[in-house]
Parts: structure tokens; sequence; C-alpha cells
């Protein structure tokens, strides 16, 4: 679709419903999002599961066509994932809408190129995280305050030098049963594809972010790996770090991330 003229956008962004504006920006949260995680975070209060499948496809397929979504060639499982393999995102047009919401003008959008594998695996199992913490939300276990997709910590690191920690996710949680409370983590999605060396690089990277105090508080760095196998390599690498900086460190596996996100972590090193 050719690129729309700042008129045609303005024009666009009155014609889209709330629940097109609200795909839209999740799609540019997120980078990468299937077509199951956006029915599971838009169409839930639609009851019948056939009728909640058919309405999440035609809205996506319409944003689609009218340029705010974009879509990947590849879908999630193979074709025969069906409609809801399919992975979105913020199409030129939805980067510059969202811009526009926020007030931040009809920005310039970021290039797009049809990512590896690899990457789309990485970024969907990131998604994932935030559809849970959701449906955790709309359950009222947490009240869900942030959820940032690689922000930036820039922080002076060893010798003076400036260095920037970039988790995979930032998470900002309010237990229902304790609203004063807040819980802050950082979250590195592990799709074992890195070796032990560069996974412990990353953790030192977040001691030392830690030990230059960027931060009053500094949130836990949660580890979400894909198999058990992975999680015991991860606790050893973490259980490698300084003693002092075990506390950071917490590993789990996607079936317990919830719990460990909004329970009461052990505070040895790397332990789930």
């Amino acid at each position: 679709m050719s690129r729309l003229s700042a008129g045609r956008l303005v024009e666009l962004a009155g014609e889209l419903s709330a629940r097109d504006r609200a795909i839209t920006k999740t799609a540019a949260r997120l980078r990468l999002v299937s077509g199951k995680q956006l029915e599971s975070l838009h169409f839930a209060e639609v009851q019948r599961p056939s009728s909640r499948a058919r309405l999440a496809r035609r809205t996506c397929a319409r944003l689609v066509e009218r340029g705010v979504l974009g879509r990947l060639e590849r879908r999630i499982g193979g074709v025969r994932a069906g409609a809801a393999g399919y992975v979105y995102f913020a199409a030129p047009a939805g980067q510059r809408l969202v811009a526009y919401w926020q007030g931040e003008g009809l920005q310039r959008p970021r290039s797009r190129y049809e990512p590896s594998q690899a990457f789309v695996r990485h970024a969907i199992a990131v998604s994932e995280c935030y559809v849970r913490l959701v449906s955790a939300a709309r359950d009222g276990t947490v009240e869900l305050l942030a959820f940032e997709t690689e922000p930036a910590r820039t922080f002076i690191g060893p010798g003076g030098a400036r260095s920037v920690l970039r988790p995979d996710a930032f998470t900002r949680l309010a237990l229902s049963t304790d609203g004063a409370s807040e819980l802050h983590a950082f979250l590195e999605i592990d799709c074992g594809s890195e070796g032990r060396q560069a996974l412990a690089r990353k953790c030192r990277a977040y001691v030392a972010a830690w030990r230059s105090g960027i931060a009053p508080v500094f949130p836990r760095a949660v580890w979400i790996a894909t198999t058990e196998r992975r999680a015991e390599l991860l606790r050893e690498v973490c259980a490698s770090m300084p003693a002092e900086a075990w506390k950071l460190f917490l590993v789990t596996t996607p079936e317990r991330a919830l719990e460990i996100l909004t329970g009461n972590p052990p505070t040895s090193g790397g332990d789930s």
C-alpha cells in the first residue's frame, strides 16, 4: 500500500474503532504478535470461540487491507495453524497513527524487513508474556501497571564507560491483595539459541547496572527458559555471578513465570 498523506492519516484515525486503535497500539508495543494472541487480548468478551476467532480474523484482515497492520509471510505453526498463526506488526501507517494518538505528531515510520525465524520466535515469546499478564489482570490477580519491550537503561559501567542495559521487557505490577506494593522485573526470554558465554555476559551486564546505582530499587532479572534443561543451565550461569549479586536473578519456565512475577520469590541465586 502506498504511503498515506498526513491528511488521509488524520481521516483514518477518525474512522478506526476503539478496538482497532487498541489492536494497533498492541502491535506497535510488542513489535510482533500472533493472530491468536490478538484474539486473546482484544476479543475475550466474545463468548463463543468460533465467533471470537472469526471476528478477530476479519478485523485483522481489514486493518492489513487499510495499511494499519502488516503481516509476515511465514506463519507460527505452519499452514495448518490457519489465520491464528499469522504474525502481525504495526505497518508504517499504524506506527504513525500510534505516534499521532500519543501527541507526538505524524512521525516518519521505522523501516520494516522480513525478520529471521529465530527473531520471530523470540518476539512472539515476549508477546506471550504480555498476554499472560493481561489475562492475570483480568482475573484480578494483579494490576498491570507497565509493560515495555526492550527498554534501554543507560548506566556508567566499570572504568566510567557509558553502557546500556536492554532487557527483553520490563514489567511493573501491583498485587490486588496489596495495592500499595509494586513488583518490578526485567524479563529475559531464553529460546535456547545462546551459549553459556553469551548468557554469562548478559548476567554480568545486569550486575554492572545494579552496582552502578541507576535505580533506588533495582528490578529482579527474571529469566524465562523454554525448557527445564535450559533453566538448569541458566541457574548454573546465574550462580556463577558474585555472591552478593545472586539475589538479582530468578530462573523459571513459562508455566511458572506468573507465579514468580507475582509471588514471593526466594533470594538464593538463580533458584526458581
